[in-house]
């Protein structure tokens, strides 16, 4: 590892690390940057669980009766316009 990655530059990787979307050699620079900076590490976590929550959330159904209120409310907003 040459030079090693900056707070700016491991944030603006983090979702690609995190999705493992990145070359190995540099989720390496990433995870070890992550085990020697804390506030990095702290955003890691949280992102993490954000993502997990939200595949979470794509899992999951709209009850029917909900989806139809949802597109008339759309649909009376839309008219409006």
């Amino acid at each position: 590892m040459a030079d090693r990655i900056d707070c700016r530059q491991a944030t603006e990787q983090l979702h690609d690390y995190l999705k493992q979307e990145m070359t190995p050699a540099l989720a390496e620079e990433i995870r070890a940057h992550l085990d020697r900076c804390r506030p990095c590490f702290r955003q890691a976590l949280f992102e993490e669980n954000f993502l997990r929550l939200l595949e979470g959330c794509a899992r999951q159904r709209c009850p029917g009766t909900l989806r139809a209120r949802i597109v008339a409310l759309l649909q009376v907003e839309a008219e409006r316009d």
